[in-house]
């Protein structure tokens, strides 16, 4: 039996879509859209990586329900979430001669929804979007809420905007084509969920852990135990933006990890470490300070760590970060307006964002976790 649509619903209807999941959904992609509008021109922005996995079996699926698909490749990772690949695709959809009434359908991981719905943000004063993820950690997070932005050299996301997609479409049998970093990756961002909102996705990672981690879960009976944990951080992440579509609040809460996550993408260049890594080791940084300053039990940071490295992801540092990490972490969009915010745990299950009166106590936890030769 297929599973109802998780719904996102805000700001009193003015913002609602579904967000599904559900194996075959590439296949009917051009079904879902034509269930919205009137089939005409669809702008697919995908990666080249991506399409070369699901582009034709989506483009088949587009014509055979009256589509005109005019697509656009992007080289893949972090290094294309910049305004001049946002400006490019701007001024090929201008030499199309794009009106208002063409929507764009995000083909691909976050960097992909990220630029896409950007660019449909800023684009004619804005196109609708459908989002169809393709990693797990898109599925489960980045493509859901309508954050939409680029990276500059100096902050992660920091020109973008909130642009809500018309729907979001997961289909779990892409998961099949991913590598397993880019598995491992994902697997950050549900933990995420299960530390501040959910722990029963933490024992759901630690089963899959225990039946071999990232390679099992794309072969047999894992698929399910993965499209389950997805479908569950998803829901609470739905939960989040119904409540605060604008992130000024409650939703605030789905930053734990990232203040030093952001921080370590910047300061080792973009694509090194990936977003998941990043957010894996920023993670660590915050439970060891929810210790030390939000009263959480030393015994339940180590379950979460031990769980992280467990599932292939890393939890400490090479070496120790130098001045351009700590610029980035100043800089972070998440400081308030003399103090350093950062999400803490004081329980797992539970959030909250704190302001720190000094980096005094972050710098010795983030050198705390830096590995002794």
């Amino acid at each position: 039996m297929t599973r109802p649509s998780i719904q996102i619903s805000a700001s009193r209807g003015r913002i609602r879509y579904p967000v599904r999941i559900a194996p075959g959904l590439l296949d009917r992609a051009g079904a879902l859209l034509r269930a919205d509008r009137a089939p005409g021109s669809v702008l697919v922005v995908t990666d080249r990586t991506v399409a070369r996995f699901h582009g034709a079996r989506v483009l088949a699926s587009l014509r055979r329900s009256g589509w005109a698909p005019h697509v656009v490749a992007l080289p893949p990772g972090e290094r294309s979430k910049t305004l001049a690949r946002v400006r490019a695709l701007c001024e090929r959809w201008a030499a199309w001669g794009v009106d208002r009434s063409v929507p764009v359908l995000a083909l691909g991981g976050g960097v992909v929804s990220d630029v896409a719905g950007f660019a449909a943000a800023a684009y004619a004063r804005g196109l609708d979007w459908y989002a169809f993820p393709t990693t797990v950690l898109a599925q489960a997070d980045a493509s859901i809420g309508g954050k939409v932005g680029v990276n500059l050299p100096g902050g992660k996301n920091l020109v973008g905007a909130f642009h809500h997609p018309r729907g979001v479409f997961s289909d779990p049998d892409a998961l099949r084509t991913l590598p397993p970093r880019a598995l491992r990756s994902g697997l950050a961002e549900v933990a995420k969920i299960g530390v501040i909102r959910r722990p029963a996705i933490l024992d759901g990672l630690r089963r899959l852990a225990g039946e071999g981690g990232a390679r099992w879960a794309l072969e047999g009976p894992g698929r399910a135990r993965l499209a389950g944990l997805i479908r569950a951080a998803a829901l609470e992440k739905a939960w989040y933006v119904s409540r605060d579509p604008d992130d000024r609040g409650i939703r605030r809460e789905l930053n734990f990890g990232h203040t030093v996550g952001h921080a370590l993408e910047v300061s080792q260049g973009y694509g090194r470490l990936t977003h998941g890594e990043a957010v894996s080791i920023g993670m660590v940084a915050a439970l060891r300070l929810s210790v030390r300053a939000a009263g959480l039990d030393p015994a339940a940071s180590r379950e979460v760590e031990d769980l992280l490295r467990s599932l292939g992801l890393p939890v400490g540092l090479k070496h120790r970060p130098g001045k351009m990490f700590w610029r980035a972490l100043a800089r972070d969009k998440k400081r308030g307006r003399l103090r350093t915010r950062m999400v803490l745990s004081p329980a797992i299950g539970a959030a909250k964002t704190y302001e720190l009166p000094s980096l005094t106590p972050l710098r010795g936890v983030v050198l705390s976790l830096v590995q002794k030769p």
